[in-house]
């Protein structure tokens, strides 16, 4: 069995069991990497970005218990940084990291539904001339996380989190990624593997004070390490699984491409 492993530091409370030798082969993934690794049959399970979940459901399942990264109100790693907010990007240029995966395809659902603004999306490694030429940056993860721990926020007046919009919005939490398993495998490995990462989980979260210790620099001290930790909800429930559904029906309805074809 071949899992993939996200290193971000939001990910590492469902590391803390794995130690030196887990019992499966591990390999080290960023969102978009991992979609694309799940889809072409590299990897059996892993903690997939919903929007790549979307494009694999049938081949990949949720474990049980089922667990991911969602958040309620804000999230603090998921940023489009801004000149001037929302209603400033209208038609203006947003560069965006190309380790999104699901981040991108909720900026352009808010952009078309919410802010009721136009925006040309630009992948990173495309981007030409100064960043800050342009109306704004999305960025996820570990780099968010960097970027919003500046003083001046890396030379960017207005952070949009998107999951404190889309919160704003639609009164659910928004479910950023989710543990998926392959479907085929066998019953009993899959359960197995559901309740050994349950458990490590469970460590983890013990052990969120250590995790933020382990990684306070440049994404911020330990105390707002910590906190940020503690905001995330790793359990999905009722709440979640709403929000997930909710998601998925409004690309759905307002058209939103797949990652791919949206160049981004």
């Amino acid at each position: 069995m071949k899992v993939a492993r996200i290193p971000y530091v939001n990910a590492e409370p469902f590391y803390s069991g794995w130690g030196d030798d887990p019992p499966f082969e591990c390999v080290s993934m960023v969102p978009r990497e991992l979609g694309a690794a799940a889809r072409d049959g590299v990897i059996d399970a892993g903690l997939m970005a919903v929007a790549d979940w979307f494009r694999v459901d049938g081949t990949f399942d949720l474990i049980e218990p089922m667990l991911g990264i969602a958040a309620q109100k804000d999230v603090r790693s998921v940023v489009l940084f801004s000149h001037a907010g929302a209603r400033g990007l209208d038609g203006g240029r947003v560069i965006v990291t190309r380790e999104s995966s699901t981040s991108r395809r909720l900026a352009q659902l808010l952009a078309v539904a919410h802010w009721k603004v136009e925006i040309e999306w630009v992948p990173e490694d495309e981007a030409q001339g100064d960043v800050h030429e342009a109306a704004g940056l999305l960025l996820i993860g570990d780099r968010a996380l960097a970027q919003m721990a500046r003083p001046d926020r890396g030379g960017w007046e207005r952070p949009i989190d998107l999951a404190s919009e889309w919160w704003t919005w639609q009164g659910v939490p928004f479910v950023f990624a989710i543990w998926a398993v392959r479907s085929a495998l066998p019953r009993r490995e899959r359960e197995r593997f559901g309740g050994f990462l349950s458990g490590s989980l469970a460590l983890g979260s013990e052990r969120l004070g250590e995790i933020a210790e382990a990684h306070a620099g440049p994404m911020g001290d330990a105390q707002s390490l910590r906190a940020y930790l503690e905001g995330i909800t790793y359990r999905l429930g009722s709440e979640e699984l709403d929000g997930l559904q909710r998601f998925r029906d409004l690309l759905a309805d307002h058209d939103i491409q797949e990652y791919e074809d949206a160049r981004a």
